[in-house]
């Protein structure tokens, strides 16, 4: 159970540091931003980064939200379960 609930809290520290990333991309220098988002109508991470962090924040979120549900479930409902 501490090896899950150490994986649920990995996630949730990578979600934390691609959301705080996306929130400061507005202060990294104009000419980096268009340097990396070269291109805005690919899913290449070279041509478009900010498409590719987006949906990286959307999925980080959705497995830690998954997991945290999954481990409270095992935690308060199914106690005899050691995972």
């Amino acid at each position: 159970m501490n090896t899950f609930l150490f994986l649920c809290l990995v996630f949730t520290l990578l979600d934390i540091f691609f959301i705080v990333y996306a929130w400061t991309l507005q202060f990294f220098p104009k000419e980096w931003r268009e340097k990396v988002n070269r291109n805005p109508n690919t899913f290449n991470p070279d041509g478009n980064n900010d498409s590719i962090t987006g949906m990286v924040i959307i999925l980080t979120t959705a497995i830690a939200c998954a997991l945290w549900a999954s481990f409270f479930y095992v935690q308060l409902l199914v106690p005899k379960i050691s995972i």
